[in-house]
Formats: C-alpha cells, sequence, structure tokens
C-alpha cells in the first residue's frame, strides 16, 4: 500500500462551471489529499467534440516500441528475490542472450546485485531504488520546510499505529499471524510498515536538502 501525501494548490474555477465555490479535500482509504466533489462543466452547443482518440492502439503501440533495454529494466525493479536470467528474459520477452548484457550493465550502475555466479542471479539493490525515492521527494517538496511539515504528518499517523498494535516497530508485529486473524489488522500493518519506510525517506530528503542550504539541487539520477 503506497502512502503518499499529495499537496494541491486552489484552482481558479472556470466560467463554465455550476459553481465558484473552493473545492472541498478529503483524504481517502490511501489517504491521498483528493477533490472531495468534482463539478462537472456545463455542457452547450457551442462546447467543441472531444477528439475520438484509440486509446487502445495507443497503448499497443507504446507497448511494442520498448526496447529489450527498456523491457529488462521493468523486469528488474521486480525482482526482491535473486532470479535467474532465463527468468528474467521471460517477464522481458527477449531472449536469455538478449538480456545477459543488459543485466550486467544494470549492475554496474547499481540498479542491481548480481549475487551468485552459477547460475548468475540478479535482485535489485534495495539502495539504489530508496535513493531514487528520496530524489522523488526532494523534487516534490522543494524546501526543508516543506518535508519538515510531511515529517509531522507521518509522524502522527506512526503513533496511531504503534498504538494500535502496543508495539514500538511493525518488525515486532508477526504478519503471518496478524493476517490469519484480522484484515483490518493486517491492513493496519501493512500502511505501518509503509509509513516507517516513508519517515526514514522524508527524514533522509531533509537531510539532503538542510546540507544544499534548504532548497533542492540538481540530483545525478533523472
Amino acid at each position: 500500500m503506497n502512502f503518499s501525501i499529495v499537496w494541491t494548490k486552489p484552482r481558479p474555477v472556470c466560467s463554465t462551471m455550476r459553481t465558484k465555490q473552493r473545492i472541498p479535500l478529503r483524504y481517502t482509504s490511501t489517504h491521498k489529499v483528493i477533490l472531495a466533489d468534482h463539478l462537472a462543466p456545463v455542457m452547450t452547443d457551442e462546447t467543441p467534440t472531444p477528439p475520438d482518440v484509440n486509446l487502445t492502439e495507443e497503448w499497443e503501440r507504446a507497448v511494442t516500441q520498448r526496447t529489450v533495454k527498456d523491457r529488462v529494466y521493468e523486469a528488474a525493479t521486480t525482482l526482491t528475490t535473486p532470479t535467474t536470467v532465463a527468468d528474467i528474459a521471460a517477464r522481458a520477452d527477449c531472449t536469455k542472450e538478449g538480456a545477459r548484457p543488459h543485466l550486467e550493465w544494470f549492475v554496474d550502475l547499481g540498479v542491481l546485485e548480481k549475487v551468485a555466479d552459477n547460475p548468475a542471479l540478479f535482485v535489485r539493490n534495495e539502495a539504489y531504488f530508496e535513493f531514487r525515492r528520496v530524489t522523488e521527494l526532494i523534487r516534490e517538496f522543494e524546501t526543508s520546510a516543506a518535508v519538515a511539515e510531511a515529517i509531522d504528518e507521518y509522524r502522527a499517523r506512526e503513533r496511531e499505529l504503534a498504538a494500535h498494535f502496543d508495539e514500538p516497530s511493525p518488525d515486532a508485529v508477526a504478519y503471518a499471524g496478524v493476517a490469519a486473524r484480522d484484515d483490518d489488522a493486517a491492513e493496519r500493518l501493512r500502511e505501518w510498515r509503509t509509513v516507517t519506510r516513508r519517515l526514514r525517506e522524508l527524514r533522509e530528503a531533509k537531510l539532503r536538502l538542510d546540507s544544499d542550504g534548504g532548497h533542492s539541487a540538481a540530483s545525478p539520477f533523472p
């Protein structure tokens, strides 16, 4: 379960809207701030007809245009356990010979770790992906002060979840036992783990922003 807070700003309401009142915000079960009510524009005879777009064809075209490297990278991002070249090639819809050089290249970049040679086994480098997530947080919040506000929000939720389980951390709670007893408790435990991870990433983002004078700097990663 992804736990994120999306900060939104008021938008000017166009003259075709039924009301000019500010649209209220609310939290969903996934803890994202969204618009509470969608105000549909009033349709008139002068309203232009939307273009006829075949989204299925566009999607199929985008999928078929992906290179082998693109497909291997997509497969690489899912490798949470050591995986053989043959399994990765099957996920990427290519041959083992086609996948192997790209896997070795991703190892050199730090995206993957090669944990065995015979047979070759690859697993994603969690440190790399955490660095990328922190970089995205820096781009999203831009300033150390904004990150600090988000940290306060997540810390409050973390305390609520810790009080529910009466444990100091989610690692102290056995997921299998909780899931067998109560679906709602299992959902809360997954949320707690997500919140804990996001707090760690937010704190790292704040440290990096503070070291750059409180404002986001260019990252070496795209």
